[in-house]
């Protein structure tokens, strides 16, 4: 008997493939690497994966709880329904329809950070070598000649043939006469061996894997040069916005590892990919790659559990930086097939080898007395350095900078609202979005703008209770009797809705950034110092880099430090890697800072919970 199939149809991207029955509409959006959103990574906690069914609808159960929390009765009436709340009904045809709310528009990604000068010694060096021919007096092995050839040419003594380059070894001496390329690394194994003088071509690949962004640049190893740079977002939000989703994922499906680890791989490849284009370099000539990341996304790349991270103490299965055969992963990186990896140290188990790096890239522009470095996401790490040296604290300032658990909040593309300013006079709202079209949401920047806009015009109090008492029609009161203001009118945006900032929004803003404010205030605490020792703020990240300095001072952000002496370096955390790639001085240097620099666990101090609830209020002033 024929097993009777659904033909599903998604539009857009106008695609169609035919399923059976009973399958989440999750897994099926996920295996066809579709972009949707899914901040909890489908237990229906976000309400982000909104779709509209356009067809096939009556072979749906009735809304789940967690549905009618999340979709209003007259959005459920229209269609709607959340991705991870069903499954595809045994009809003929189920068309779903992804609204654009759902949809990244064209995202705003921040690849390039502070740029570093760096002297190149890479660990992946190329010689050239001429073997001598066989002859009746010298019937040596091709293996024993190259070694000898490499001693006398370029005094490196004790080199290994690894197995891969042993098997390329004779057809390249026959090729070109005895006249070889040698790629050694660490001056010791010999990765490969090619025909010819190949030795101006030698690259390397840093990566950067953020929970939210992938950022892959391709390097000259002999001139420490950028060639290429590409970016992506992170396809692992499929399974969760944030890293507890993801460690989640990875304890509560038995292949959730292998599939959070292939997936990122792949990513990594289309970086790859991008990147040689650009540049019209053979992907080939690829042999070694630098990753760094916060702990999760290192260990999740390397296959390794992540379960430890979810628990307190919350340590991780690895500190160490670690290098491993590109091979050894689960699908082929587009490199040469014998190429190395290599992945930063970290610190602790929230503070992981992407703060390592943006350490290496801010190393430079540190004060002589003391510098307080931010790199803002999801978890926050601050780093308080001075003459008597570093300490690191991780905060969890949740997602909300990120534009999640905001209302209207998404991820900073071309629809995304980044800019806002509120006339105090009449609470009119001049906005700009990333792409100049009409707005679909608000991204990080935009809402810290918001805030403090609403705080100068006195919408918001100090305490974060917003004043519904004015008499403006942008203060109302919602369907749920919640306070909110409007920032845009429905039929000025792209999805026929009102975009608002709700109470709601504002406290989630509120724990945000007072868990930086604690965070600061207590690693300061314990290195004795104040606000006033503090010489500069270095902000690392893609929000730092596009927030405004001033909004966020205004909503009692940072410490009271004056805007011209805090400086934004982007994405540090690439740059710190693309410096790991191309110099060994650089990854001894991050293994001492990995070492050297005390993890401040904020939970072990009984302060916290004070400093955090003062830091709740926004300035008076």
């Amino acid at each position: 008997m024929t097993e009777k199939l659904t033909k599903v149809f998604f539009k857009p991207p106008g695609r169609s493939v035919e399923v059976t029955p009973g399958l989440s509409l999750m897994e099926l959006i996920s295996k066809l690497d579709l972009d949707f959103p899914s901040t909890c990574g489908g237990k229906g906690k976000c309400g982000k994966c909104r779709i509209v069914i356009e067809a096939g609808g009556e072979g749906l159960s009735p809304p789940s709880q967690s549905e009618r929390q999340h979709l209003l009765p007259e959005e459920i009436e229209q269609g709607y329904r959340l991705a991870c709340a069903i499954s595809v009904p045994e009809v003929p045809l189920f068309s779903v329809r992804i609204p654009r709310v759902a949809r990244a528009a064209r995202p705003k990604l921040q690849v390039e950070g502070i740029e570093v000068p760096v002297t190149p010694d890479p660990v992946v060096k190329k010689y050239l070598v001429e073997v001598p021919a066989a002859t009746l007096e010298d019937s040596r092995a091709d293996e024993d000649k190259l070694l000898d050839a490499l001693q006398k040419q370029h005094g490196l003594e004790g080199c290994l043939l690894d197995y891969e380059a042993l098997k390329e070894l004779p057809p390249a001496i026959e090729e070109d006469e005895g006249l070889v390329s040698c790629v050694l690394y660490n001056k010791s194994l010999i990765l490969a061996v090619e025909a010819g003088d190949t030795t101006a071509q030698c690259f390397g690949f840093a990566v950067d894997i953020g929970t939210t962004k992938l950022a892959g640049f391709l390097m000259d190893l002999i001139t420490g040069r950028q060639l290429a740079s590409s970016s992506l977002t992170n396809p692992q939000a499929l399974y969760g916005e944030d890293v507890m989703s993801r460690i989640a994922f990875t304890m509560n499906h038995k292949d959730g590892l292998a599939i959070l680890q292939n997936i990122v791989v792949r990513a990594i490849n289309d970086l790859i990919r991008d990147c040689c284009q650009q540049a019209r370099v053979d992907s080939q000539r690829i042999y070694e790659a630098c990753f760094v990341g916060n702990t999760c996304m290192t260990h999740l790349l390397l296959g390794v559990s992540p379960t430890s991270l979810a628990m307190f103490p919350y340590q991780p299965v690895l500190r160490k930086g670690i290098s491993l055969r590109m091979r050894e992963l689960p699908l082929r990186l587009s490199t040469h097939p014998n190429a190395r990896g290599y992945v930063l140290p970290s610190i602790a188990g929230f503070v992981g080898a992407d703060s390592v790096a943006v350490q290496l890239a801010a190393s430079q522009l540190l004060s002589e007395k003391a510098s307080l470095i931010l790199d803002i996401g999801t978890n926050t790490e601050v780093v308080l350095t001075d003459k008597g040296g570093s300490m690191v604290c991780s905060c969890a300032s949740g997602p909300a900078f990120e534009g999640m658990h905001i209302t209207f909040g998404r991820k900073a593309d071309s629809v995304s609202i980044d800019k806002v300013r509120i006339n105090p006079e009449t609470f009119e709202v001049d906005y700009k979005t990333i792409g100049g079209e009409k707005p679909a949401g608000i991204c990080g920047s935009g809402i810290i703008d918001a805030m403090a806009s609403m705080l100068k015009a006195g919408i918001i109090e100090p305490s974060g209770r917003m004043n519904d008492e004015l008499t403006t029609p942008r203060v109302r009161k919602n369907a749920q009797g919640e306070a909110e203001f409007v920032l845009v009118w429905k039929d000025e945006t792209d999805i026929s809705s009102d975009i608002v900032v709700t109470q709601n929004d504002i406290n989630e803003i509120q724990k945000a950034k007072a868990a930086i404010r604690a965070g600061c205030r207590l690693l300061m605490n314990q290195k004795g110092r104040t606000e006033r020792d503090i010489d500069q703020l270095i902000i690392a990240g893609a929000f730092g880099q596009y927030i405004d300095k001033e909004s966020a001072r205004t909503i009692g952000m940072f410490p009271e430090i004056p805007t011209d002496r805090i400086e934004s370096i982007g994405n540090a955390a690439g740059s710190g890697a693309k410096m790991a790639l191309i110099s060994q001085q650089i990854r001894e240097q991050a293994e001492r800072i990995s070492q050297e620099t005390p993890y401040y666990e904020l939970a072990l101090d009984s302060r916290f919970t004070e400093e955090y609830a003062q830091a709740l209020f926004f300035p008076k002033d």
